[in-house]
């Protein structure tokens, strides 16, 4: 089985030397997922976040473009490293007063590009009962509402094993924690938590 972060260096390898479909193959490998963790980091709502989605866009553009800054350890690593990216970009242009609409190029409406379910993304396993929540719009904008709640660690640590999908020595490693037992436990804090605050009903990992 081919390796999914080779086969993204193969992607940024091709898009650097022109090939436009592999530029667009990366917009749809990492765009959906990397909007929903800057979005949560920055602490905005989707639905709002989509006024900044021309910055997301290059942001990430230029992220692919410093390939090299990054050091090959794994997908979920990667996908961190991105969405740091732009999230460090876009903290430049707040601080700086310079958020402004960018139109042509390659940027292209967030609606061009297919959403993640968050459900899914944050609940694996089994699905959550129909007599504790329904689907829908209003499901999406609970859980982001009780996710944006949480203490920033515990919205950290599920962005980077959920959204990232990171393993735990990997998620310590980034977070500073002194091991997995501990990283293990903050999770399944924050996930009790969300999954209080929201009302959904799933398995534990």
């Amino acid at each position: 089985m081919t390796d999914p972060l080779e086969i993204t260096i193969n992607l940024v390898d091709a898009a650097q030397k022109g090939d436009r479909q592999a530029e667009e193959d990366l917009f749809t490998r990492y765009l959906p997922r990397v909007r929903q963790i800057v979005a949560l980091r920055l602490g905005y709502r989707l639905q709002d976040f989509a006024a900044f989605e021309d910055h997301v866009q290059e942001a990430m553009l230029k992220a692919f473009q410093n390939l090299k800054q990054f050091e090959h350890q794994s997908e979920g690593t990667f996908r961190n490293w991105i969405a740091k990216c732009v999230s460090n970009s876009m903290n430049d242009s707040f601080r700086r007063q310079l958020a402004q609409k960018r139109g042509g190029g390659k940027v292209k409406e967030a609606s061009a590009y297919e959403n993640e379910d968050m459900t899914q993304t944050l609940f694996k396993g089994k699905d959550p009962t129909p007599s504790a929540i329904y689907r829908g719009k209003e499901l999406l904008e609970k859980i982001e509402t009780c996710l944006l709640g949480l203490k920033e660690h515990h919205r950290e640590v599920i962005i980077l094993r959920r959204f990232c999908e990171m393993s735990y020595g990997e998620v310590a490693e980034a977070m500073g924690f002194s091991d997995e037992t501990t990283v293990r436990k903050v999770f399944s804090r924050a996930m009790k938590k969300l999954k209080e605050t929201s009302g959904v009903e799933a398995e534990e990992e």
